[in-house]
Order: structure tokens, then C-alpha cells, then sequence
């Protein structure tokens, strides 16, 4: 299985420096990348990523999935996902906010005070997708030194979390090919 394990680079793509209208600097973002390569065409792969109804089938953490508004999966698309996360029981209310067919999609939702967007990209590979999750945690709001330590050591178990979501995607996706 050729996941990789993701990178998180604090220097230059893992903290987002961005600038608000007054031009400060805000450093209240930071970014988990994870990708792979599935042998399988770019639509194919999309829907088993985009497919709710059997998102517990295809992700082993995820136990529960109850769909919040009808039709498929679209732009404004909410859900409560109940997972399993590092042992225990979470839910939330997941929400697509940006779309665009066998391209990308984005899920938002927050918790705790921090919103947290994750970022799904899908390119076409000879033989294949190339599938890329960036989850970003953005504490906007929050004193910025307030949870810097938490983000860097949660850094590795989200990433860690996102890499089993994707292999187990990835499985599924190529299970279908046989």
C-alpha cells in the first residue's frame, strides 16, 4: 500500500500566513497534508470519497453517518459523522463548502472554538488518481500562542488519522477493480 505519510513543514506551508484587510499578520491556521496514488479513474475514485451513504463501509473509524439535508453529494451537503478518534467516540456536524465535480471538495465544521476545513483535491495520473486531503485548523478568534503546542502535537495523530482514512479509501476504491 503506497500511502504517504504526509508532511507538515511549520516554515512554509504548515502555518498559513495570511493578512487581513488591516494587513497583520494572523497565524492562527495550521495545515495536515496527506496524499496518494489509487489505481483507479478520477471519477471512480470521487465516488467512493463523495459516496455518505456507505462512508462506514469505507472508512473503518467512521461508525456512523446521518445524512441532514436530501439529495447527493453537493455544495451545502451536511452530515453528522460519528468516528472513532484516538479511542474514543466523537461527533459532528460536517458540512460541503466548496465543490466541484472529480476535482475537489471541501468539508467544513467546527469544534471548540476552531474551525476546521479539510480540503480534498483529485488529479488524473497515467493509470490512475492522485488523491490529496489538506485538513487545516484555523483557532481565528483564539489568543494565537493560545493553542500553538496543542496543534503542533495534535499535528501527528491528525495526520495519522487522515492517513488511515485514505488508505482505507483507497482499498475500497481498488477492491472494486477486482
Amino acid at each position: 500500500m503506497n500511502v504517504s505519510r504526509g508532511t507538515v513543514d511549520y516554515r512554509r506551508s504548515g502555518t498559513c500566513w495570511r493578512r487581513d484587510q488591516l494587513g497583520k499578520r494572523d497565524d492562527t491556521m495550521t495545515t495536515v497534508t496527506v496524499e496518494t496514488q489509487v489505481a483507479a479513474p478520477v471519477a471512480q475514485v470521487f465516488g467512493v470519497f463523495t459516496d455518505l451513504e456507505h462512508g462506514a463501509e469505507h472508512v473503518s473509524n467512521i461508525q456512523k453517518i446521518e445524512l441532514l439535508t436530501p439529495g447527493g453529494f453537493a455544495l451545502g451537503t451536511r452530515w453528522r459523522e460519528t468516528r472513532e478518534v484516538m479511542g474514543h467516540l466523537d461527533s459532528a456536524e460536517m458540512e460541503v463548502t466548496a465543490f466541484e465535480r472529480n476535482r475537489t471538495y471541501t468539508i467544513t465544521h467546527h469544534k471548540a472554538g476552531t474551525r476546521i476545513d479539510a480540503v480534498f483535491t483529485f488529479d488524473p495520473l497515467d493509470g490512475g488518481t492522485k488523491v490529496r486531503i489538506a485538513f487545516a485548523l484555523d483557532s481565528h478568534g483564539l489568543p494565537p500562542g493560545l493553542l500553538a503546542p496543542l496543534m503542533w502535537v495534535s499535528a501527528g495523530k491528525v495526520r495519522d488519522v487522515l492517513s488511515g482514512d485514505l488508505a482505507d479509501l483507497k482499498a475500497s476504491v481498488e477492491k472494486q477493480l477486482v
